[in-house]
């Protein structure tokens, strides 16, 4: 598949659009294997004593654990996934993925407010924008993504702003 205006033109149609799914309850034994797959040692992270002494009402999750799962549920076969890891059957919202490459392009974060062991999360996504951009290879496509992290009751917990490329 080409990358070019008529591509550009079938992802600008979802810019605005919102998904919404919940996370379910972040729980502690979630929040420890993350810590300890990233190499944290911060006791804020393992030992709910500490995390209480300290005001919270139980561990609390690394700031981006949130944003680092791109998979909630069990995940595809080992089958299923290409050399680097990612699902053959990658699904980006608005973005037909087949016949192109799909690359990462950075994430920014804001941290509004701690999570801990037992707060429900949900993810609101919205796509803002999409480009098409002239590289020294060729033509490529950069989309933008909000994703609000929000507690059941609304409250902001993390933002993320992530672009995706398309080449």
């Amino acid at each position: 598949m080409p990358v070019d205006e008529t591509l550009l033109d079938s992802i600008r149609i979802k810019i605005g659009s919102e998904t919404t799914h919940s996370l379910g309850p972040i729980t502690a034994l979630m929040i420890r294997r993350y810590a300890r797959a990233i190499g944290e040692s911060n006791p804020l992270y393992f030992d709910t004593t500490f995390a209480r002494s300290r005001g919270y009402a139980d561990i609390v999750a690394p700031p981006n654990l949130v944003t680092a799962i791109t998979c909630w549920d069990e995940g595809p076969a080992a089958d299923d996934l290409r050399a680097d890891g990612t699902p053959k059957t990658l699904q980006l919202e608005g973005i037909p993925t087949s016949g192109v490459r799909v690359m990462g392009g950075g994430e920014d974060m804001e941290f509004h407010a701690p999570i801990t062991a037992g707060t429900s999360v949900v993810e609101r996504s919205t796509m803002i924008d999409a480009e098409l951009l002239h590289g020294r290879n060729g033509q490529f496509i950069v989309v933008r993504y909000r994703h609000e992290f929000v507690d059941d009751d609304g409250l902001p917990l993390v933002t993320s702003t992530r672009k995706v490329l398309l080449r």
